[in-house]
């Protein structure tokens, strides 16, 4: 099921560019078009005006799952391989035009050996474990509506782990769309570094360059608060 919604997704953020500023709108459940959209369906609605939002960085378009904004992905911060390794987040570069946000960022990189020893817990963890890397500083947004100049309460979650392993939605529990749905707030779930990569002191062997390099993940997560500060009143 994980990979036929991605294929969904990512086919559908592919073409959005093509399709017209009527909505996109499928209905489970459902197959002729229909005006009529209860409650109980599970509905999707994705197009070129239909969940546009403005960051600092650039404009982003999410989709509307069963009444609620999504976006999924969003960069906080810059690719953290290669010359960044070890350093304190950078800013991701600015774009040009709308970028589609409407699959996961990556994960982390972790251990992955023996992920289920104990077969029980795929009940519980089995969310984007394949997609591993480094370029890994990205949040998830859910909300009930965009810029219509009511404030509501943010929630900032903060995934488990032991900041060696997991991700901003390894768990059902941390998909977001039903507490913004039902509580009327804004969920933003997000990833950072973890492990090694994450809390490495190397300050010892490569000078003050590397000052901050034991507690680059915690740097992250204020990237993340930061991120969210300038831009989730959008």
């Amino acid at each position: 099921m994980k990979d036929n919604r991605r294929q969904f997704l990512q086919k559908i953020g592919l073409g959005t560019a093509g399709i017209a500023a009527a909505p996109f709108v499928t209905k489970a459940g459902s197959t002729a078009a229909n005006n009529t959209l209860d409650d109980d369906d599970q509905y999707l609605e994705i197009g070129d005006d239909i969940a546009l939002a403005e960051t600092s960085f650039g404009k982003i378009r999410g989709y509307k799952l069963n009444g609620v904004f999504t976006f999924l992905g969003v960069p906080y911060g810059a690719n953290t391989s290669g010359q960044n390794r070890f350093m304190p987040p950078q800013k991701p570069e600015k774009w040009e035009g709308i970028k589609d946000m409407i699959w996961w960022g990556n994960t982390a990189p972790q251990i992955m050996d023996n992920r289920y020893a104990n077969v029980h817990y795929s009940f519980a963890d089995h969310w984007n474990y394949d997609d591993l890397s480094e370029d890994c500083l990205k949040l998830n947004v859910w909300t009930n509506a965009i810029a219509d100049g009511k404030k509501r309460p943010v929630l900032v979650w903060l995934h488990g782990g032991g900041f060696t392993n997991g991700n901003g939605i390894e768990q059902d529990g941390y998909h977001g769309e039903n507490i913004a749905k039902n509580g009327d707030i804004v969920f933003v779930s997000i990833n950072h570094r973890l492990g090694p990569i994450g809390f490495t002191d190397l300050s010892g062997v490569g000078g003050s360059k590397y000052a901050n390099s034991g507690n680059v993940s915690m740097l992250d997560i204020i990237a993340s608060l930061q991120w969210v500060k300038d831009n989730i009143s959008n």
